[in-house]
């Protein structure tokens, strides 16, 4: 059975099939990987470009071990009073990425959703490994919201939001931020999120009509190995959320791609989601690889994505409290 993908996408393919597993990239390779990315052409021709009218400020927060996190604020420049906030968490398999490379999606979203976006560049592996870069997004998210009032945005209409890894980390946050009894939390958008980080085999992985772009089956699992290295426990919520309580959550948007090994486990969240009681909307993109949402020029599907993603943050988080 022959699967549809669009040309660009095809490409992009071609200009990808040298990647290697997590564990086979030397130091050079990683910070190749993690660099900032210029918001110039050609880079813009892949990311896109930054939003106008929105104001990008750095900051840093120190976490619970000293650690100074940097963080990066988006907010529209014509906001005349606090917005809603939203963190996000980038993608990466916890190896790789910057936080750079999404400041044309964030800026986009904090324009178009009328939100303040607060993106976080949390500590990767292997130099740190499980649970630094969930404790440093919960650590991110708490001074954002002791800060909201200095950044513009109210601490009573939160959302969380992430691809891939950073999915798992923003469905993380969301039910820590539950159990702590917070109640400003209203929606978590997870795009093709990666909550379960146990080692298994996947049947669907198997498929024979599957074509994988980006990311395999043997390089996920090889972040997940890198990531928890040989003290994290997989079972453990905060590092698989997955397999923590879902009840109490706000309501979330799971987004996935076709042509992505992280679908099934995907579709089985956000089905445990509805089960625990937990308002769902799930679509999967037609023709998408994992990491789609990251360049729109080689995606078509992206900017689909994007606005329904904004058309959802806007109204959970905008509406008002009853």
């Amino acid at each position: 059975m022959t699967t549809w993908m669009p040309w660009r996408t095809r490409l992009l393919d071609r200009l990808t099939r040298s990647s290697v597993v997590a564990e086979e990239m030397t130091p050079a390779q990683l910070a190749r990987m993690r660099g900032q990315v210029p918001m110039k052409a050609p880079y813009t021709w892949v990311f896109g470009t930054p939003a106008k009218g929105v104001t990008s400020t750095a900051h840093r927060v120190t976490a619970r071990d000293g650690h100074e996190v940097k963080i990066r604020v988006h907010r529209p420049d014509d906001a005349s009073g606090p917005l809603p906030l939203l963190l996000h968490f980038h993608g990466g398999g916890f190896v790789l990425g910057h936080i750079s490379a999404y400041d044309p999606w964030c800026t986009a979203v904090a324009a178009r959703a009328r939100v303040v976006v607060v993106t976080v560049a949390y500590r990767m592996a292997p130099e740190h490994r499980a649970p630094t870069a969930v404790h440093d997004c919960l650590d991110a998210t708490h001074w954002a919201l002791e800060h909201a009032a200095e950044l513009g945005a109210r601490a009573d209409s939160v959302g969380v939001t992430g691809d891939s890894a950073g999915g798992n980390l923003a469905a993380a946050v969301a039910q820590q931020l539950r159990d702590a009894g917070f109640a400003g939390l209203r929606h978590q958008a997870l795009v093709y999120p990666a909550p379960d980080l146990t080692e298994r085999e996947v049947e669907a992985l198997q498929e024979a009509d599957r074509r994988f772009v980006l990311l395999t089956p043997d390089m996920m699992r090889s972040f997940r190995r890198v990531y928890l290295g040989d003290g994290g426990d997989d079972s453990d919520p905060l590092l698989s959320p997955a397999l923590g309580n879902l009840t109490g959550l706000p309501p979330a948007l799971v987004q996935l791609a076709e042509h992505d090994p992280l679908r099934p486990d995907g579709q089985a969240y956000a089905a445990a989601l509805a089960d625990a009681g937990v308002e769902v909307r799930t679509t999967t993109y037609r023709g998408a690889p994992h990491g789609f949402i990251t360049f729109p020029g080689f995606a078509p599907a992206a900017l689909a994505a994007l606005d329904e993603l904004i058309g959802e943050v806007a109204h959970h988080l905008h509406e008002e409290t009853l």
